[in-house]
């Protein structure tokens, strides 16, 4: 303070400025800031708003054209490709008497069924039903190929096919060796 009080009055009053110019100016930044921020902020949000607006406008000049669509899905009748049990114990039993009568037309043999437990997905419920037999090579197929054409329509997530026949083994003609097969199978359900 007292090296202040030994400046010359013009070296004082111009520090006096200085002092005023820069309270003024952090009065200022302190206003001006948050204000500019403030707008800034609302100034993205109406922009959010608006292209909001305009995509939801957009959606909605669209009803008409996708209710048409919808309709005309309808009319193709696709609940036929689904399970018609929504219990997933019904289901599964669905799924097993679709497989036992696929396997009892090829003149394979079954071994075993299991079933997996269901899993969830938003409205639908997936059925998994593990199968063991004993069947040749035409019955595997018969059956893939039944499987794949049956409606509703039922999956094969995963096959493992084991020959049962020791190396070196020479075939007979017309005759064709079993061969074990286990595979998981699934069918979808709407839940619900």
């Amino acid at each position: 303070m007292r090296a202040v009080m030994g400046w010359s009055p013009e070296k004082r009053r111009k520090a006096a400025l200085a002092f005023l110019a820069a309270a003024v100016a952090i009065g200022i930044a302190v206003i001006a800031v948050p204000v500019w921020l403030a707008h800034r902020h609302y100034d993205r949000a109406l922009e959010d708003m608006d292209a909001r607006l305009m995509r939801y406008e957009r959606l909605a000049a669209s009803r008409p054209a996708l209710e048409q669509k919808l309709e005309a899905v309808r009319a193709m009748g696709g609940r036929k490709y689904f399970l018609k049990a929504s219990a997933a114990s019904l289901s599964a039993a669905e799924v097993q008497d679709r497989v036992r009568q696929f396997i009892d037309a090829t003149g394979a043999r079954l071994i075993s069924v299991q079933v997996g437990a269901p899993k969830e997905d938003a409205r639908f419920r997936q059925v998994t039903v593990t199968v063991q037999l004993n069947a040749s090579t035409p019955s595997l197929r018969r059956i893939l190929l039944a499987l794949e054409s049956a409606e509703p329509s039922i999956f094969v997530d995963s096959l493992m096919v084991r020959a049962q026949v020791p190396p070196g083994y020479k075939m007979q003609p017309g005759f064709e060796p079993e061969m074990f097969i286990q595979f998981e199978i699934s069918g979808y359900a709407v839940a619900g």
